[in-house]
């Protein structure tokens, strides 16, 4: 291409092709699924053709948690907020904002990594097998250093003491790192499908007993202090309304 100061000679700049080759290979080294790649803020909808109507109240809802994840990635980082925590009903499409948001920082040059909650859980057990190639550390290294760090459907697996102690270590390890030097910045997105509110559900026994049902908050599935932690961490955005994948099955319309 010529000189862009309108001197003599050309230079050599990228082509189309090796630019998208080489946000492919970040998004890879990302560790984004593949069911996921197509997850950006354009393909993000707040309402379905045809299917169940929206209330004016999940419309909202879609639209403020997409006006809050796009401002933070282009924000970041002198956002005030550190991290999102994108909380509500299964399917509603946090997924689809954290990676929007992780691809984002990404091509505005921040390192980023994606985890799934359960899996991270299996590898670091797996990693105890003898034969495995992996450390717990080796695992956890980059959870825990990684500057962009989103972990999808915290809370998923029924807590254990030793559940409990990884994920406080992830969670508490970051926030500390930042802490101490306000260079080193660590930036957590999380998705979970657990409130902080406990519904209560009545059901009638088989004997026509009847008895109240209470569904678990964030803070049984991650403990006090985890939940504790996460109000310093993350800014919280709620996200209720109708399950996506209920509606792809019934228009034909793909949603994350």
């Amino acid at each position: 291409m010529p000189r862009g100061d309108g001197s003599s000679g050309k230079v050599a700049t990228a082509c189309d092709c090796d630019m998208e080759n080489r946000a492919a290979q970040i998004v890879k080294r990302a560790r984004i699924p593949k069911r996921y790649e197509h997850c950006d803020f354009e393909s993000y909808v707040t309402d379905l053709e045809g299917g169940d109507e929206y209330k004016p109240g999940h419309l909202l809802s879609l639209k403020q948690a997409k006006l809050i994840a796009q401002g933070f990635a282009r924000d970041y980082p002198t956002a005030t907020d550190s991290g999102l925590l994108l909380m509500g009903n299964s399917g509603a499409g946090k997924t689809h904002l954290a990676v929007a948001t992780l691809k984002e920082l990404l091509k505005r040059g921040f390192a980023g990594y994606f985890c799934e909650y359960g899996k991270l859980l299996k590898d670091i057990q797996d990693s105890y097998n003898r034969e495995s190639e992996s450390t717990e550390m080796s695992i956890l290294n980059p959870v825990v250093n990684v500057e962009v760090l989103v972990i999808d459907s915290l809370g998923e697996i029924k807590p254990s003491s030793w559940i409990l102690d990884i994920i406080g270590y992830v969670l508490n390890t970051r926030y500390a790192a930042a802490s101490r030097d306000l260079s080193n910045r660590r930036c957590t997105i999380i998705t979970t499908n657990f409130t902080d509110m406990a519904a209560e559900k009545q059901a009638r026994m088989p004997s026509g007993k009847l008895f109240v049902n209470r569904e678990e908050t964030l803070a049984d599935r991650i403990g006090a202090r985890v939940r504790s932690r996460l109000y310093e961490m993350c800014r919280t955005v709620e996200v209720f309304a109708p399950d996506f994948r209920r509606e792809v099955r019934q228009t034909g319309r793909a949603h994350a």
